[in-house]
């Protein structure tokens, strides 16, 4: 195969990312609990937490004021000093949640459990507008796509906590062939195992994210030359996206799921830009996938599919990118020369990482 071969390859590697999440340092008291839901008790898994003041306003961020609940819906922040907290609870499925102020001494170990509530989204009604595309600072005049902005945003926000605190294995699984004029190369397919450690990993896909935005989405990947780049939620979600793309309103609607739709706010010479749909479980709003297209102007370079999944970790589950399909031109000189095919993810050995 030839370099075209990484184009998926890199695109699964570029899915990764999990990132830590707070353990804490240094003397004081502990606020510890269990969050349960308030219908039949079974524990919210994954949970976005904070503690904040009695009066819920955020904390200097000189301790780990963040964290999440475990798969039995246990959270824990140390180092806390002597004062009066509440926490904050997100997770989608569940009304954000902000549990009774709970005074803290030096020294002692508070049990504030959570029963929280579950609570059906109903998504405000819309009204389109011919030719408006939403930007970050508009979103506030559309409620369903700020709804549905936020509660996405609330589960790309758990996987990046999720990635600050495990170290973990990933096997990218790529099969792809060639179509040229003279017809179809063989197959060719290639394993690649990954390891995802939080020394680094929200770092560098920060790091990616900000290249993709300022460099366009086709470039050197690895040792297999170049590649399109592949965005994941983490990316598409995250409040930098929307400095250089919008959302298209109204939602789209499949069966069981609802769209986000988002295009560039302009078109850039020499740049390879993005558009597409990220879609959302109707019933959740968790990810079901991102169906994406490449644009040189308004050329289409080929497409791309990023299919979700629930994974098993540490005794839960988390919606993690899980494969893809994609169809590419890599050569803009010879327009019949296409690549083709399908990559696979597995994840394996969920260790985590105390927090230094």
């Amino acid at each position: 195969m030839t370099g075209c071969r990484s184009i998926a390859l890199f695109a699964a590697l570029l899915i990764l990312g999990i990132s830590a999440a707070p353990d804490a340092i240094g003397q004081g008291a502990v606020v510890q609990g269990v969050a349960r839901a308030e219908e039949g008790g079974a524990p919210v898994q994954f949970a976005l937490v904070r503690l904040v003041r009695a009066d819920s306003s955020p904390l200097t961020a000189d301790g780990p004021w963040q964290g999440m609940t475990n798969a039995e819906g246990r959270y824990r922040f140390d180092g806390v000093a002597p004062g009066r907290y509440r926490v904050q609870l997100q997770r989608i499925g569940f009304r954000p949640f902000l549990s009774d102020p709970v005074q803290v001494a030096a020294g002692e170990t508070v049990q504030l459990d959570l029963r929280v509530p579950s609570a059906p989204l109903v998504l405000p009604p819309v009204t389109v507008k011919a030719d408006v595309c939403v930007t970050k600072e508009k979103l506030k005049e559309h409620p369903q796509l700020q709804t549905l902005w936020q509660q996405a945003r609330d589960g790309a926000s758990v996987r990046t906590e999720l990635m600050a605190r495990f170290r973990y294995h990933v096997l990218t699984h790529e099969e792809s062939y060639e179509l040229k004029a003279e017809g179809p190369t063989p197959p060719g397919t290639i394993d690649q195992p990954y390891v995802s450690d939080p020394k680094w990993a929200v770092r560098n896909a920060a790091r990616n994210r900000e290249q993709r935005l300022s460099r366009g989405y086709y470039g050197p990947s690895n040792e297999f030359g170049d590649g399109f780049h592949v965005p994941n939620e983490l990316d598409i979600l995250h409040e930098d996206f929307l400095k250089t793309h919008c959302f298209v309103p109204a939602a789209v609607h499949g069966v069981g799921e609802v769209g986000l739709r988002f295009r560039p706010l302009g078109t850039r010479r020499d740049f390879l830009d993005i558009l597409g749909t990220i879609w959302l479980d109707s019933a959740t709003y968790l990810t079901r996938r991102i169906e994406l297209e490449y644009v040189d102007g308004v050329e289409s370079r080929g497409t791309h599919r990023l299919d979700f999944g629930d994974v098993a970790v540490a005794g839960g589950t988390l919606r993690m990118p899980v494969g893809g399909t994609f169809a590419m031109r890599p050569s803009r000189k010879n327009p019949a020369r296409r690549t083709e095919g399908k990559v696979t993810v597995t994840y394996s050995g969920f260790e985590e990482v105390p927090r230094r």
